[in-house]
């Protein structure tokens, strides 16, 4: 842009703005630029939008349409089955029903409730004999299946079996039911058998279809019933009417809209409707599933907000580039006028003709050439200082950084030790404090100013422990080095106060000839310590206050089911028999518990005498027989044992051990299978082995079986029982022997565990 002054006749000068060529097409390039790209976006973004809104309408409604078709299908296999069972089983032989209920609930979990009911309504048999006796004649079920017909009825809480079934409290009990007449068809007044369906079924079949979703997706799915009423989705929902339009297009068939619910929100929601499979005729359930419309369509706004910084980047860039085509076209112009005004500076020419475009060019050469002629004895001079210039910036620069790490390396270590959550002191080989940190000045009530300097013998040490301690510092002046250095160290300091403190310290070495300091981190313990106190107090609370009271407990309920108090009602019998089993697996929980402690704080003792452990392995099996009978599993001593193994042990702790394997084994065995055990001798020692057909150890279970309170699935000490503290106290045991335990497993074949222990020698 040029300023020129342009005069009328009688008139002031009058300034005249002027702009430059590359001026103009610097601005023209980037206007068309920025309309292409403007053009380009919006097509494409109003292209990619909708096809990304289907898409996710799409999904949302397949996502509904995989739901009703696993809902249709899983009933349909519940229909089918109760069916076939009705058909099949004999009304007459309660024993035979029992068996076949109790197996069906086995194989499906979530059959709550199955039971045979005669004409005229009462329970002949029922699953673990609930409702037995009782008349459900006013069941809409009952009726229904007696006419002669199936029947399937839609969800409902629970009612008769409320308050028999156990069930998570954060939900109500809900059933769906099933019943089909038993017999012949056409048979009269025929007896019924039904099903209660547990609700928790539909809860599995989202978890299976909803769990997989990637986190962020935030889909909600309902399950609304023929009237309207939800039946699964959010807990504040369920179980109360929802009136949406998306529920009348289910009824059309599957899609998705957009619509605004109850609750005042927009939701993108995907529909299908349930409409039965093969014979079993669907409940009329429809299933929704809907996605908070901001969450559904963010994909949306991302895309488009990426299209607009991209098409804003492609503006940029365009006009970048016909700025830069602008300046190409005018730069020889604006060199020619640089190197004119050049001249003009130096005085030597005062009239150049720069209208003809040949002559610019001739004039601009001959500037050109006697500027570089100047130039080049300029850059001489310039260069021969540069250089000199740079050597010193480079020394100087060397010397700097030099320090600036040295100071830096001073200023990061002390920030670490002055951070670090512990005490840390520094004393040279002479004894002498070096470093102190702000957590040695809190714990010892010592400012560094008063420590540095100090021998820290005389300060820290208590008066008993100085002479080793300055034995110490004699031996690691000699021998550069700590013995263990990664190993703690626990010790006694005294404070300001004269109070001792037990801490605990790692020591490290700096002996770089120079330097010689040793380093320490210490901890305070003496909570630890505490703890550890009142553990112990803990223990031998339990042992004399809660086992012996428990131990009076488990006598009374033995005399009890002895008859002492005469004769009890069957349901008195079994209340009986739980509270024997619950106090026998308290007393045990509170042995092992006692044996862990014992073990861990090192007054386990043994009473060692030589045994022949053949003989003691049979009885730990007699004593184990009883359980292992209880659970339908044999067991076998192995003929190929040897007969008479002599070794050195605690009986009663072996026994113990033996059995323990002995329990474990038959717990996971299947019924009518058998445990076999066999003693073995061979290079000094004796192996006694026990082996099983269960399921085996999976693999990531295999590393911590011998931890304490280690079990392969919490649903394990539910389903077999147990505390996760036997094979801990068997390892312990067996160390202690100076045995080895260990075990072989075959997942689905054979899981086989073995101890050793050494042979009597003839010197013991």
């Amino acid at each position: 842009m040029s300023l020129v002054f342009h005069r009328q006749a009688g008139d002031a000068p009058v300034p005249v703005v002027r702009h430059g060529l590359g001026t103009y097409l610097a601005f023209a390039f980037s206007l068309l630029s920025v309309l292409v790209t403007a053009v380009l976006v919006l097509v494409s973004e109003h292209i990619a939008s909708e096809q990304v809104r289907s898409s996710i309408g799409g999904n949302l409604a397949e996502l509904a349409n995989q739901t009703t078709s696993r809902l249709d299908r899983a009933m349909y296999e519940r229909y089918r089955e109760v069916g076939l069972l009705s058909q099949r089983i004999p009304a007459a032989d309660m024993a035979t029903v029992r068996a076949e209920v109790a197996s069906l609930q086995r194989t499906y979990p979530n059959y709550a409730w199955i039971g045979l009911v005669d004409p005229a309504g009462t329970v002949l048999a029922a699953t673990d004999n609930l409702l037995a006796g009782q008349n459900v004649s006013a069941r809409p079920w009952f009726a229904a299946a007696r006419e002669g017909g199936a029947y399937v009825g839609d969800m409902h809480p629970a009612e008769l079996l409320a308050g028999l079934l156990p069930h998570a409290e954060s939900e109500p009990m809900r059933f769906v039911d099933i019943a089909y007449p038993v017999g012949r068809a056409g048979q009269a007044s025929p007896p019924v058998l039904a099903v209660h369906l547990s609700w928790q079924w539909a809860r599995d079949i989202e978890k299976a279809i909803f769990g997989a979703l990637t986190p962020g997706h935030e889909v909600e799915p309902l399950i609304v019933s023929r009237q309207g009423i939800v039946l699964l989705g959010p807990k504040a929902m369920q179980e109360r009417p929802l009136v949406v339009d998306s529920l009348v297009a289910a009824d059309r068939g599957n899609g998705y809209t957009v619509e605004r619910w109850p609750d005042g929100k927009e939701y993108l929601v995907g529909y299908s409707h349930a409409r039965g499979y093969l014979s079993y005729p669907g409940l009329g359930w429809r299933v929704l599933v809907r996605q908070d419309l901001d969450t559904a369509f963010a994909p949306v706004r991302q895309l488009q907000h990426h299209l607009m910084a991209w098409g804003l980047g492609v503006a940029l860039l365009f006009s970048l580039l016909g700025w830069l085509a602008a300046r190409l076209v005018t730069r020889p112009l604006i060199h020619l006028a640089a190197d004119a005004r050049e001249l003009e500076a130096g005085g030597r020419l005062r009239h150049v003709q720069s209208e003809p475009y040949r002559e610019v060019a001739q004039l601009g050469g001959a500037l050109r050439s006697m500027v570089r002629n100047v130039q080049q004895k300029e850059a001489a001079l310039r260069d021969l200082n540069a250089s000199l210039e740079r050597r010193v910036e480079e020394r100087t620069a060397a010397l700097r950084e030099t320090f600036e790490h040295v100071r830096e390396s001073e200023r990061r270590i002390q920030t670490i030790l002055e951070s670090a959550p512990d005490p840390f002191i520094a004393v040279d080989f002479g004894g002498c404090v070096t470093d102190w940190n702000s957590r040695a000045e809190a714990l010892f009530g010592w400012k560094r100013d008063e420590m540095v300097g100090r021998p820290l013998v005389q300060v820290l040490v208590p008066e008993r422990f100085r002479a080793s301690f300055e034995k110490a510092l004699r031996t690691l002046a000699a021998t550069g080095r700590v013995p263990q250095p990664d190993v703690p160290i626990e010790r006694i300091v005294v404070d300001r106060a004269g109070r001792e403190i037990e801490i605990e310290m790692r020591v490290g070495i700096v002996n770089s000839g120079k330097v010689q300091l040793l380093c320490a981190f210490m901890h305070d313990i003496s909570q630890r310590k505490e703890v550890e106190r009142l553990k112990t107090e803990f223990v031998s609370t339990v042992s004399h206050e809660l086992r012996t009271p428990l131990t009076s407990v488990y006598g009374s309920l033995r005399l009890l089911a002895s008859g002492v108090a005469g004769q009890l009602s069957t349901q008195g019998r079994q209340l009986l028999e739980m509270s024997t089993r619950s106090c026998e697996r308290l007393i045990r929980l509170i042995n092992d518990v006692l044996d862990v402690e014992r073990i861990a704080s090192g007054r386990f003792s043994l009473r060692a005498e030589p045994l022949e452990l053949r003989g003691l392995v049979t009885r730990a099996m007699d004593d184990t027989r009883g359980y292992a009978d209880g659970l339908g599993v044999r067991l076998l001593l192995d003929e190929a044992s040897v007969a008479q193994v002599q070794v050195v042990a605690d009986g009663d702790r072996v026994t113990q051990v033996v059995v323990n394997l002995l329990s474990n084994a038959a717990k996971f065995s299947p019924r009518g299978d058998e445990v076999r055990v066999t003693v073995e001798t061979g290079d000094g020692r004796a192996r006694v082995t026990v082996v099983d057909h269960g399921p085996g150890i999976p693999a990531d279970f295999r590393a911590r079986i011998f931890e304490r309170f280690a079990q392969a699935d919490a649903s394990d000490r539910r389903e077999k029982g147990g505390t996760g503290l036997g094979l801990n106290i068997c390892r312990s045991i067996v160390e202690a022997h100076g045995g080895t335990i260990g075990f072989d497993t075959e997942p689905g074949v054979r899981t086989a565990f073995w101890f050793e222990l050494p042979l009597q020698t003839s010197a013991a």
